[in-house]
């Protein structure tokens, strides 16, 4: 079986978070941050080093995250989308690795042993995606084999990937958890609120 080693993490956080009014890597989820959260998680999973593609909130993100090991790129224009990110991060992956893991930074409460799982399952499978599945609901991350990185390398950013993914479907792998985390997406006030318990403008007080 190949290592784990051979999965590169990728951090998606280039968004401009204008629902939130805040970056959301930057906001605080217990004595962390969103980002930091993340990394930590794929620090402990014995990952390797993550790309983390940042916009336009670039510099304040790297001012917080200077410590940890990653090979940050900046999406210029982060408007074109979602896959704009992908692409970037897809563009120069050297050969030791096998598969990517797309871990956007809007969902950061998932846990190790779920992150160890699924990178397990696509490891010891034939598998060319494995996500993981919150009832009906397929979520993040998610693992895409090297294979596929030129259908997003080629694929029109106005359709994202949902092509690439409709055209694998016998070819995925889902798996079934109780974290709900990997489909929630925290992009407002209100969605913060819910996973904290603590309102935004509180947490952001207290940081400061």
């Amino acid at each position: 079986m190949r290592p784990i080693a051979s999965i590169l993490p990728i951090v998606l956080a280039a968004g401009d978070s204008r629902r939130m009014g805040y970056p959301k890597a930057l906001l605080p989820l217990g004595e962390e941050l969103f980002i930091t959260r993340i990394l930590r998680v794929l620090r402990n999973a014995e990952l390797p080093r993550p790309v983390i593609i940042l916009g336009r909130a670039a510099a304040a993100i790297q001012a917080r995250i200077q410590d940890w090991p990653a090979d940050i790129r900046i999406n210029a224009d982060p408007d074109r989308g979602q896959l704009s990110s992908i692409q970037l991060a897809l563009a120069n992956i050297g050969p030791e690795y096998a598969a990517g893991m797309i871990w956007p930074v809007d969902q950061p409460d998932v846990s190790e042993v779920l992150v160890r799982r699924l990178a397990e399952l696509f490891l010891s499978s034939e598998s060319r995606i494995v996500f993981p599945k919150w009832g009906a609901k397929r979520g993040h991350p998610a693992i895409f084999h090297r294979d596929l990185f030129q259908e997003f390398m080629d694929a029109p950013l106005k359709e994202g990937p949902k092509s690439i993914l409709l055209h694998h479907q016998q070819e995925t792998t889902e798996l079934p958890t109780e974290e709900s985390a990997v489909v929630q997406d925290i992009d407002t006030p209100s969605d913060y609120l819910a996973l904290t318990g603590t309102s935004l403008e509180a947490a952001l007080e207290a940081m400061h």
